[in-house]
């Protein structure tokens, strides 16, 4: 199969009209007008050298904003993905740093599609 000299694009289907785009720079259906489920969390490879709670603070701010933003408690959101809520309140106050796995069981019952983590210098 010939090899195609064109980027690899993204692929979201809207949660709400099931159409499927291509990602784009603005996160919003093309059909509906309604957001897609997309979130971008973006580390400062700086801050976090120099202090180690960076990391902690980003992550459990954004599991905070989709949990409230979605209308879950935190006792809906630990049943959801496995934990206890204690550990759940841990995460969003910064306490401690979440698991991949965990994080990708929070995005899955927090209905987003993709957890894109971007990396800049």
């Amino acid at each position: 199969m010939p090899q195609s000299n064109l980027p690899n694009r993204d692929v979201l289907v809207c949660p709400w009209c099931k159409l499927r785009q291509f990602a784009a720079t603005v996160n919003f259906c093309r059909r509906c007008r309604k957001p897609l489920l997309v979130f971008h969390l973006e580390i400062p490879l700086a801050l976090i050298t120099t202090n180690p709670h960076t990391l902690s603070s980003l992550v459990g701010n954004t599991i905070r904003q989709l949990r409230v933003r979605r209308g879950y408690s935190q006792l809906d959101l630990a049943l959801m993905i496995g934990t206890h809520r204690t550990y759940l309140s841990r995460i969003e106050r910064a306490h401690v740093t979440p698991t991949v796995a965990l994080l990708v069981r929070a995005a899955a019952a927090l209905g987003v599609e993709k957890v894109l983590i971007r990396v800049r210098d």
